[in-house]
């Protein structure tokens, strides 16, 4: 059978990492888009493609199985981290037909591909470890408002 993924143009150890502006052809193909981030990140954002399959990572080793594994997958999270972890483990099976997107969504949105806005769109990072409120551009219409208020000391009865 060929290899949708032979075509890709950066290979590191045998594992293809499809850059944002090869996806498009690979669906073409048939293969499928596997979102591996956790239910926050993709509450924030999310690839803008039809039919992702969803597998947050830390299900991942339980639930691989239920992957289309007759089919090419291409392993995706923010920035390639998890997703290489996992295309490695899957090629160790005997799984060929997998990559992992070079960059995660990072890259996917940095390129200027599809995103689909999430109902926490006022907050952006690349990861959960670095959300932070979108800053508000003046005369922004329709965002939601993130207001810190400062910290109170409060004495309860009985202390």
């Amino acid at each position: 059978m060929k290899n949708v993924f032979d075509s890709c143009c950066l290979k590191i150890d045998g594992i293809s990492y499809p850059l944002p502006k090869e996806i498009p052809d690979l669906l073409q193909q048939g293969a499928v888009f596997v979102d591996l981030r956790e239910e926050l990140e993709t509450e924030i954002r999310a690839f803008g493609i039809d039919g992702v399959i969803y597998l947050p990572h830390p299900e991942f080793e339980e639930k691989w199985i239920t992957l289309p594994l007759e089919k090419p997958m291409v392993l995706a999270d923010a920035v390639g981290i998890w997703s290489k972890k996992f295309a490695i483990s899957l090629k160790s099976k005997g799984y060929d037909q997998v990559a992992s997107l070079a960059g995660g969504i990072a890259d996917w949105e940095k390129d200027g591909y599809p995103m689909k806005p999430g109902k926490y769109q006022p907050l952006n990072g690349v990861c959960a470890c670095m959300i932070k409120p979108k800053e508000r551009k003046p005369g922004a219409v329709g965002q939601a408002e993130i207001v810190v208020t400062k910290k109170q000391e409060v004495e309860l009865p009985g202390e």
